[in-house]
């Protein structure tokens, strides 16, 4: 689904994709679902209102990652893609985030935000083609 172009960590604020429906927007759940079903992909709801895409990368880029961030060749990082939903007058606002999910050798696992020119567009066309109007 999606190639890193760039591994620079950012605070979590400064990319947000967000959309606004009228209504629940089951319609982009299940066009997710159906985007995310690569081999090396992996979707899933862990909430009612989360769904997330989680992606292996290519063996270059996730040793660079590993290298790059002190990660682990024990568990490899993924690229993840984050659609939280949640009610707003009017109707519902999606927002996603995409960010590598790194695990350390030691500690807590490594968040770091990725943006892209090409993947917030080809979002905010998903949000439009799923009847949300983006942000």
């Amino acid at each position: 689904m999606v190639v890193v172009a760039a591994c620079t960590p950012l605070d979590m604020a400064d990319y947000t994709g967000k959309a606004r429906f009228a209504d629940y927007p089951e319609s982009l759940i299940g066009a997710l679902e159906a985007a995310c079903a690569r081999p090396a992909q992996t979707f899933s709801r862990p909430e009612r209102n989360t769904v997330e895409c989680r992606e292996y990368l290519p063996p270059e880029a996730t040793a660079a990652i590993i290298l790059t961030y002190d990660g682990t060749p024990e568990d490899l990082p993924q690229l993840v893609i984050r659609f939280e939903t949640r009610a707003d007058t009017p109707g519902y606002l999606v927002e996603n985030e995409v960010f590598l999910r790194v695990p350390q050798k030691h500690g807590a696992t490594l968040k770091v935000a990725q943006t892209d020119a090409g993947l917030n567009r080809m979002l905010a066309a998903l949000y439009t083609r799923a009847g949300g109007v983006p942000e």
